[in-house]
């Protein structure tokens, strides 16, 4: 009996020491593999970085909202789960509030599967604020927010001192010119300045100006055109209220169109030589990058006027004259073509004068 019962024990014991070590052995080979990685980050805890470039401008009566669209959450890791976003603002009268506690509340949701709502262009998002009242300072930040509900910390704020916006400005002129377009308009009394913008005439204007501060002129010259490409031009007045610039609504919109109406410089080098087929000409290739072909002229010496030889312009720098006349005598000019959509053509390269003897 006592031998029986020592076996008993000992299998027993055998068997709590074969599931102690199989309890160890998985936990052993979790710890050895995880150690230097640390423990696995829980998905409640992956948020979007904070917006840290909002901005704030004031045009037509609104406040324009622009901000960067994350890419990162706060761990490093790819934001590919970004749902939207959460404006919040808060407001107080006059311009300056020192030492009153930050009060803001959520007052819209910008739902990037909506598609409404808001803009996005160049990775940036852009969102209206609307119905404020004049005299009041208006404070904004952002958060975003990914599908499972999860926010960043607030971004940056920026204020604005909102009032009522100038009118627009009256009697917008525009003079086109060769890659240039000189813009004129009459001033307005509680303007501070001026912004300009300029689109295509089958789009719209652009969300910027062209001007990167507002211009304290009534004038401007736009040289950032392209010859024979319509335009549109707008300008909008800009007045200041505190340290916040208010643009106000559009003047009427005008179509330009810049021409080339400078001809390119007269050829040079010109050379006749008598050749068996007739006169050969050649000379120096323009400088202007514009150039597109040549035209040649004849006269016989002492006759009155030159006539053009060719129907088509010359594409090269040679040219074979041959209708000419064994002895006869004649003065040759050449002239150069733009490739303008006016076509101009320069004065007369220098005469050179040839009488016609071939000898063989």
């Amino acid at each position: 009996m006592r031998g029986g019962t020592g076996i008993r024990l000992r299998s027993q014991a055998s068997k709590r020491g074969i599931s102690l070590l199989s309890f160890l052995i998985p936990l052993f080979i979790l710890w050895a593999g995880c150690g230097k990685k640390g423990p696995p980050v829980s998905l409640d805890r992956i948020v979007p970085k904070a917006i840290t470039d909002l901005e704030a401008s004031v045009r037509e009566e609104r406040v324009i909202l622009q901000w960067s669209l994350p890419q990162e959450n706060m761990d490093g890791s790819k934001l590919v789960d970004l749902l939207g976003f959460k404006v919040l603002r808060g407001s107080f009268d006059g311009e300056e509030c020192k030492g009153c506690p930050e009060r803001l509340v959520p007052i819209a949701e910008v739902d990037l599967a909506s598609g409404e709502g808001y803009l996005t262009k160049d990775d940036r998002v852009f969102w209206v604020d609307k119905g404020l009242r004049a005299g009041r300072t208006y404070g904004y930040r952002v958060l975003a927010f990914n599908r499972r509900g999860h926010f960043s910390q607030e971004s940056n704020k920026v204020e604005v001192l909102w009032d009522i916006p100038p009118p627009p400005p009256k009697q917008l002129r525009a003079v086109a010119g060769d890659g240039m377009v000189e813009l004129e308009w009459a001033p307005v009394e509680e303007a501070v300045g001026y912004n300009l913008y300029r689109g295509v005439v089958e789009g719209d204007f652009p969300l910027h100006p062209l001007n990167p501060e507002p211009i304290e002129d009534t004038h401007h010259r736009d040289t950032g055109v392209v010859n024979d490409r319509d335009y549109r031009y707008t300008v909008r007045s800009v007045s200041k209220a505190g340290k916040t610039l208010i643009e106000g609504s559009s003047s009427t919109r005008i179509i330009v169109t810049p021409v080339d109406l400078i001809p390119p410089s007269p050829p040079t080098g010109v050379v006749a030589f008598p050749l068996s087929q007739g006169v050969e000409l050649t000379w120096s290739a323009n400088p202007e990058p514009d150039v597109v072909g040549y035209r040649v002229y004849r006269r016989r010496v002492f006759e009155g006027e030159f006539e053009r030889l060719t129907d088509e312009m010359v594409r090269g720098t040679i040219y074979l004259d041959r209708g000419v006349g064994r002895d006869e005598e004649y003065d040759y000019g050449v002239t150069a073509i733009d490739g303008s959509r006016h076509q101009n053509e320069s004065a007369f390269s220098e005469i050179v004068r040839v009488k016609y003897i071939y000898i063989q």
